[in-house]
């Protein structure tokens, strides 16, 4: 366990080799301490930390997560993590050892999740519960995989949350008229809109264009990037999903108008130059100017692949327009796809007789 005295800044420095989660020979160091006595304990009490002891507390193997998986990770995706860690998971699991959590542990946990309501007396989504357990059921998938732990206790635990058609609101093309059309006095936020909805981009990517990811003859968009705000910094980052990088081509009237528009911004920046928020109290505005169905920024992708499906687009189509692998598509959506049952229904008929 050396530590050593610097010199230079008449203070310790800890060095020292370690292995990491994947049981690679790494080397740390550290500067500055006082005395050697700190040095060494800082050492020590680091080791300890990176130890596949699955009996310290699930607190503490979550730092060891956060270590390994942060850095793996878009800023905005741990955000979220982080925050369904501290408000759904540690509040529960914190300081029960990692190998003692068992499934009726995890069932317990679910129950009490069953039983949280909102303001208006609602409880939690089943596609929000759904996303919380996943979180849960990542933490020791880690753990089993990385850290020794014997087996994964919210998978025997079994599903909470079921995703419900009436979950996922929409617009119908007719309510989405009805609502841009109160909007075109402010084409910044019009045109944001407009790719929203018929093209079917996430909020980040589209809020992410600069000019040059545009191409007005082939009337193509370049999804490449995506914009958000974290901790009070613009951060610009690549998209969601590896399917998430793709070309979109633009509806060839709104590419025109795009290309009318674009010439008025400053074209060195980001064409849309605003934020999330921004862009959400438009819509909210919007929708009450006009009376229609209240959804958030997202639900407008929701709407776009609606209106792909009832034109009668298959799914592997949608998804690669979208930026999602087909099988997303059919799960989330299969609601949406008129007819699927009924023609499976009369073909199996005519195989039978």
């Amino acid at each position: 366990m050396p530590a050593y005295f610097n010199q230079k800044t008449k203070k310790w420095d800890a060095n020292f080799s370690y292995r990491d989660f994947e049981n690679n020979s790494r080397k740390k160091m550290k500067r500055g301490f006082k005395t050697e006595e700190e040095a060494l304990t800082w050492e020590k009490d680091f080791k300890e930390f990176c130890k596949k002891d699955m009996s310290k507390s699930f607190g503490e193997f979550y730092k060891n997560y956060e270590s390994d998986i942060r850095p793996r990770v878009r800023p905005s995706t741990w955000r979220t993590k982080e925050y369904i860690v501290k408000y759904k998971i540690l509040p529960y699991f914190k300081d029960m050892p990692m190998n003692s959590i068992k499934p009726l542990d995890i069932l317990k946990w679910q129950n009490r999740l069953l039983l949280i309501q909102n303001k208006d007396g609602n409880g939690l989504s089943g596609t929000y519960l759904k996303t919380i357990q996943a979180q849960l059921s990542a933490i020791f998938n880690h753990a089993t995989r990385f850290y020794d732990l014997s087996s994964n206790p919210v998978k025997t635990a079994g599903p909470i949350g079921v995703v419900r058609k009436n979950e996922m609101n929409f617009w119908t093309k007719e309510e989405y008229l009805r609502f841009i059309e109160c909007m075109k006095d402010s084409d910044k936020y019009y045109y944001a809109l407009e790719l929203l909805y018929w093209c079917g981009l996430r909020v980040g990517e589209v809020l992410a264009l600069p000019e040059s990811d545009f191409d007005f003859t082939n009337h193509t968009l370049s999804i490449t990037k995506s914009f958000q705000i974290i901790d009070g910094e613009e951060v610009v980052t690549k998209p969601k999903t590896i399917t998430g990088v793709r070309t979109v081509t633009v509806p060839t009237s709104l590419c025109e108008q795009l290309k009318d528009y674009v010439k008025r911004v400053d074209r060195r920046e980001r064409i849309f130059p605003y934020a999330r928020q921004r862009l959400y109290k438009e819509l909210k505005k919007g929708i009450k100017l006009t009376g229609v169905k209240n959804i958030c920024l997202h639900d407008l992708r929701h709407s776009h692949v609606s209106l792909l499906i009832h034109m009668g687009f298959s799914a592997v189509a949608i998804g690669k327009r979208v930026g999602h692998k087909s099988e997303h598509v059919t799960y989330y959506y299969a609601h949406m796809f008129p007819g699927v049952q009924e023609e499976m229904a009369d073909r199996l008929d005519d195989e039978r007789r």
